[in-house]
Formats: structure tokens, sequence, C-alpha cells
């Protein structure tokens, strides 16, 4: 299939005060290069589409083999920039992955699973753990054109709640893989171990 993936790489960090958290470092690297180099690297995508405004981002995603996608109107939430990536992939994606560069504990078995269940039941695939949805999820080109329509905060859980009938849930054992980083206390408590 041809499969493509979508990094959100364009947050404000409003819930860090003064500290852009895509910047923070992780094993010795910035936050956000940990997902491009999943992405660039996991032999799943065709296509990897980096939605960023900033230059050292943008660059890292270039050097690495993505393409970079200006989201301007990213000030006005998270869908701005799902539906600037989105508009930005080849005519002939199949599916895509949406990633945000927040979760540097994803592991290529996790994309690998999501890409193998969207693939074979051709449906939105969203990962679950312990009954809640999480995130990245991946959806088949029929959904393209809702996603193209997002603004605000809306990203793509608006649309899959729409279409319950059209998910598959893949659920995974709760651990690391899933936090994600938005508060100086979630930064801390990762760091600390």
């Amino acid at each position: 299939m041809n499969t493509a993936a979508v990094i959100l790489a364009a947050g404000y960090s409003r819930r860090m005060k003064d500290m852009d958290k895509l910047k923070l470092p992780l094993g010795g690297i910035p936050m956000y290069q940990h997902v491009i180099v999943l992405a660039c690297t996991c032999g799943l995508f065709s296509t990897v589409r980096v939605v960023t405004n900033q230059s050292d981002i943008a660059a890292f995603a270039t050097q690495n083999g993505a393409q970079v996608v200006e989201n301007p109107l990213a000030a006005q939430g998270m869908g701005t920039s799902v539906a600037a990536g989105v508009r930005a992939l080849p005519k002939n994606t199949e599916f895509c992955m949406f990633l945000t560069a927040d979760q540097p504990f994803l592991a290529e078995d996790i994309l690998h699973k999501l890409v193998k269940a969207a693939c074979v039941q051709d449906k939105i695939a969203v990962p679950r753990v312990d009954g809640i949805p999480k995130s990245p999820c991946i959806f088949p080109a029929r959904f393209f054109e809702q996603c193209k329509a997002l603004s605000a905060d809306r990203g793509g859980k608006g649309i899959y709640q729409q279409h319950l009938d059209e998910v598959v849930w893949v659920d995974f054992p709760d651990g690391r893989a899933w936090h994600d980083i938005d508060t100086e206390m979630d930064y801390s408590a990762v760091i600390s171990g």
C-alpha cells in the first residue's frame, strides 16, 4: 500500500509556559527528532511530511528525507496542521498516519501493527490502551477530504468518532510508548525515569 506519514510539529506548546517542548532534550537530542527519525527509517512510509514553521525542525526533516509543509494557520490549532499535511500528500496516497512530534517513545512495532490493521481491513486504525484511544491514527484515503476540512483544535478523533463502524481498534499494553509530553510536570516525570 502507498502509505504516508504526516508529523505534526507546528504547535505552540501553550501548556509549557516559556519552553518549546519539541526542543527539550531526551536522550541527548531534541524531542522532535525521535519521531522524525522513526518515521523516516521504519520502511513503512512512501512519503513523510513534517508540518512545521520552525527552520531547525524543517532542516532536520529535510536532512532525513522528509518534506516540509508550512502551516501559516498553526496558531489556530492542530486541525489546521492535519489539513495542511493532507493537502500536501501525493495524489496516489492510499493511507496516512498522523503522528505528533511529542511522542518520542513510539516504537517501530507499534507503527507496523497500526499500518497492517488499517491496510488489511481498509479501515481507520486507532491504538487503544485500557480502552482509551491514543495516537497515532491511520486513515484510508476516503477520509482525506474530511481531514482537509479540519480547523482549530479538532483533529482526527472528531472524524473517526463519526465513523465508528469504519474503525479498527488496535489494543496495546500500557507503557512508556504512550507518554506524550504536554506540561513541565510530564517532562520532569519522563526524565526522572
